[in-house]
C-alpha cells in the first residue's frame, strides 16, 4: 500500500481526461453519463491504487466524481451503511 498521497502518482486515470471522471457540465444526458462513467470505472478496475483512491474520497468525503470506482452517489450510500 502506498503511504499518504504519493499513491496518486501511481493512479490509471492520470492518462485520461479529468472529464472522464468529472463531467464537462450537467447538460449530459442521463444516458450519456452513465456510458461516461461506465468508461470511467473502467479504468478505475484496472487500477493498483483503487483502494487508496476510494479510501482517500470516503475520508475526504469528495462530493464529485469517479474515485475508487464509485460515483458520488455509491460513495455516500457507502459511507450511510457504515454509519449504521
Amino acid at each position: 500500500m502506498t503511504t499518504g498521497l504519493a499513491w496518486r502518482e501511481d493512479a490509471a486515470c492520470l492518462e485520461y481526461p479529468a472529464v472522464l471522471f468529472f463531467g464537462l457540465d450537467d447538460n449530459e444526458s442521463a444516458v450519456e453519463r452513465r456510458s461516461r462513467e461506465d468508461r470511467a470505472k473502467g479504468v478505475c478496475y484496472g487500477c493498483t491504487v483503487r483502494q487508496e483512491c476510494l479510501d482517500y474520497a470516503l475520508a475526504t468525503r469528495e462530493p464529485y466524481g469517479i474515485w475508487g470506482g464509485l460515483t458520488e452517489i455509491e460513495r455516500r450510500s457507502r459511507l450511510h451503511r457504515a454509519s449504521r
